[in-house]
């Protein structure tokens, strides 16, 4: 009920401010819709990839030869961005830098999904990454 009576206070707001502004104005229903919708912040982006990895039942994580469940790699990943954040300066920045590869070997993160194809963790993200900015 509080929702839909501040709605209609902006609402009313808006199509008020349109009324008296000279020359005409925005339709007031496309200008409250507009200014509520907020793009995601990169350490947002980064955050919703880290829980996508969390969220990979069935798939096992390939890190310097050793196999892992997606908690312990969305685990390691955030250990990571923790402590690597304040170097990183976007999503697709912590992909490359942080989630693509061990820092201590290079060798690329893997991931075998539970029908056995496997795909280089780079991928995966940045395809998720993909899907996170069209939304």
């Amino acid at each position: 009920m509080k929702i839909q009576v501040m709605l209609g206070t902006v609402l009313l707001t808006s199509f008020l401010s349109a009324q008296a502004a000279p020359g005409g104005a925005a339709n007031p229903i496309e200008t409250v819709c507009s200014s509520t919708v907020a793009e995601l912040t990169e350490v947002q982006k980064v955050e919703r990839l880290i829980e996508f990895v969390r969220g990979l039942e069935g798939a096992t994580f390939i890190r310097n030869g050793t196999e892992h469940n997606c908690q312990e790699a969305a685990n390691h990943l955030q250990a990571k961005w923790e402590k690597h954040k304040d170097k990183i300066g976007s999503a697709k920045d912590f992909i490359t830098e942080l989630a693509s590869a061990s820092g201590m070997t290079g060798e690329a993160y893997k991931i075998k999904f539970p029908d056995g194809t496997i795909a280089e963790t780079k991928e995966v993200l940045m395809k998720e990454l993909e899907r996170i900015e069209q939304q």
